[in-house]
């Protein structure tokens, strides 16, 4: 289970076996809050299944969507190494299952095991230079490019083609900071084009490379 969890990756499996007694599982409804933006709480969450939504909210009340995460993925783990207010609010879109591992007991599994803290911070340092690309865009791309990014950082690949899970209009429009309405044009146009299509559970479907502009 932890294995396939990219911040844990590489550890033997005793130590897994370790990190895993020290978790506690948790299910959550579809629209639960899993975490607030502002509050002081220090845990980490394993996403076991479900999808979560990753969101901060502006000076204006306006919402800006960071990140959908799913199955394999984690949320809270700056966390594990501060005591700071959350920078981000995590709602679940359906309903998740997930492992939460407190700061308390990530500290005492890295005092047993300190050779294990490097390559985990390697893999927050690769999250946060994700995110750094993630503000260039959204400051050097125009809306279409905005929207592809998105597109093609969602979709994975499947027999029938690289499939995104399933997004609203409004989801991308609050990922790419743009109108609905905008996006639901950039969509609709890709989709005349042939570039993508809409699969029976209403997910989009890349059929060919995304044209560089718009």
């Amino acid at each position: 289970m932890l294995n396939e969890i990219p911040l844990f990756e590489g550890l033997p499996e005793p130590q897994l076996a370790e990190l895993l007694s020290l978790t506690h599982e948790f299910t959550y409804p579809r629209g639960s809050i899993i975490t607030s933006q502002g509050e002081l709480s220090n845990s980490l969450h394993i996403i076991l299944e479900g999808r979560l939504k990753v969101f901060v909210n502006g000076s204006e009340g306006k919402q800006v969507v960071l990140s959908f995460l799913t199955t394999g993925d984690f949320v809270g783990e700056l966390s594990l190494l501060d005591n700071e207010p959350r920078s981000a609010s995590v709602l679940t879109v359906a309903k998740t299952r997930t492992l939460m591992l407190t700061q308390e007991a990530f500290n005492r599994f890295v005092d047993n095991h300190p050779e294990t803290l490097l390559p985990m911070l390697r893999v927050l340092a690769k999250r946060l230079r994700a995110l750094d690309e993630t503000i260039c865009s959204l400051s050097t791309l125009d809306v279409y490019g905005r929207v592809a990014r998105v597109l093609l950082q969602q979709a994975q690949d499947q027999e029938v083609g690289q499939i995104t899970p399933r997004m609203t209009h409004q989801d991308i429009a609050e990922m790419v900071g743009c109108s609905r309405e905008m996006v639901s044009r950039i969509l609709k146009d890709l989709r005349t084009g042939g570039y993508i299509s809409i699969d029976g559970q209403k997910r989009i479907v890349i059929n060919r490379k995304l044209p560089s502009r718009w």
